[in-house]
């Protein structure tokens, strides 16, 4: 099958490349993100994973639709806000790589979500590295053995990020924001 050429023009509009994410707080990507930079500081695991923001990921699609955010609202409609704890690690081995991520310890909730907006994933997740060589792996399996880490939050918020995919080098420049059921923002802190 021949490959979309994104910045041709289409017969069916523009392609865009979307991002149905939870996010946990600021507080919580911060701690992340350090233990990234530690990670990096052990051995190289690459800008990407470096500078990656701390998220689940629900599910990704490319398509033309530019209605793709309304329809995972009304996927999810209905949907109330829940806990999310996450702790410990593990690691998914690919064969040629290796992905590193933080466990969800309360996972149902999280993958009905998964299976409302129709992802074929059901292991929900923070990575931490994706797709680093074995050898990065071992070097920095120490660490890891000793990062015990942990936190929760309440989601209260689906993320649908979007991007046009013959501008794909700027990132995701549009959030859209679906807040769950049972989700008061007036009452907020």
């Amino acid at each position: 099958m021949k490959k979309r050429i994104y910045n041709q023009t289409s017969l069916f509009g523009p392609l865009y490349a979307y991002l149905v994410v939870l996010s946990p707080p600021d507080a919580i990507k911060n701690a992340i993100t350090i233990i990234k930079k530690e990670l990096n500081a052990i051995s190289a695991i690459g800008e990407r994973n470096l500078h990656s923001i701390a998220h689940i990921t629900l599910v990704d699609k490319l398509t033309d639709d530019v209605l793709f955010p309304e329809t995972i609202e009304e996927l999810i409609e209905g949907r109330k806000s829940f806990p999310i704890t996450v702790k410990g690690w593990d690691y998914f081995d690919h064969g040629h790589s290796i992905t590193v991520y933080l466990k969800v310890l309360n996972p149902e909730p999280i993958i009905d979500l998964m299976e409302d907006v129709k992802s074929p994933a059901r292991s929900p997740h923070i990575s931490l590295v994706k797709k680093i060589p074995h050898h990065t792996f071992q070097s920095l399996r120490p660490y890891l053995e000793t990062l015990n880490y942990s936190f929760n939050w309440d989601c209260t918020e689906v993320i649908v990020l979007k991007k046009l995919m013959s501008e794909k080098h700027l990132g995701f420049k549009d959030k859209i924001t679906i807040a769950l059921a049972g989700f008061n923002p007036s009452t907020a802190l």
